[in-house]
């Protein structure tokens, strides 16, 4: 009874600020203006794919209490987000991490909560486990989508020539360039860790997809449409959907 007070408790306050960066972002609000000028952000990305991702986090929270994979999924999305807000952040040097480590430590919080709420429901709600396998069979696509990404992330440390041109082409701010690499190296340990822990494995699979959905549309928004849309993008995002389908769903 505690652990779905503390659950419920937790979903609604990250639930309201969820919306409410939602609603900043998406009317081009001066507060979320000032902080993308300042970190050079492009503005056309406060609307999308920021603020939408506030609201698909919010709805994703909300979605949660019925389906708790779901509101695991938008709490880790919302961890994802504010380590790379931070990360942008300390790349310009600048220590006014306020809202950002609330952000963090709240999401945080909630992912923790969330999944503990989860391990006490049948199935994860019931709904998860009758699509989904726990663990994946055939393991070694994952595996093969694991070395992918842990080549990608040593690529993206110091970038290479065409992953230089791939950030430059689509706008990414160089100060989000160092944060990437370690975006891939967490979904490589997730990856890996998802062969022995339940629904790990799906999780991150499920989340590299959407990470290469935001890809592509970041290309084609950029009118990069050559090289770096079909043959990095594209194609990640075909792999990842396939490793999905293949070895997780039933």
């Amino acid at each position: 009874m505690a652990m779905t007070a503390t659950y419920l408790a937790l979903t609604l306050i990250a639930s309201i600020a969820a919306l409410g960066g939602a609603v900043l972002n998406l009317t081009g609000h001066r507060i979320p203006v000032t902080e993308a000028q300042r970190f050079s952000v492009p503005m056309e990305w406060l609307s999308f794919p920021i603020g939408v991702s506030y609201a698909l986090g919010f709805l994703g929270l909300l979605v949660g209490v019925a389906v708790p994979a779901v509101g695991i999924v938008a709490a880790a999305g919302f961890v994802v987000f504010f380590v790379l807000a931070i990360g942008a952040h300390l790349r310009v040097g600048d220590r006014s991490l306020g809202r950002a480590a609330v952000g963090l430590a709240l999401a945080s919080a909630t992912l923790v909560v969330t999944a503990m709420y989860a391990a006490g429901q049948d199935d994860l709600g019931g709904v998860v486990a009758a699509y989904v396998r726990d663990v994946p069979e055939p393991w070694w696509p994952v595996v093969l989508l694991a070395v992918f990404q842990i080549g990608d992330a040593v690529m993206c440390f110091k970038p290479v020539g065409f992953i230089a041109r791939c950030f430059t082409d689509v706008g990414l701010p160089r100060a989000l360039w160092p944060v990437m690499p370690w975006v891939k190296v967490a979904a490589t340990v997730g990856l890996v860790a998802g062969l022995w822990v339940p629904y790990v494995g799906a999780l991150t699979s499920a989340a590299l997809i959407v990470y290469f959905v935001c890809a592509v549309a970041a290309h084609i928004r950029a009118r990069d449409i050559g090289r770096n849309l079909f043959l990095n993008a594209t194609l990640s995002l075909v792999l990842c959907v396939a490793v999905f389908g293949f070895c997780f769903l039933r």
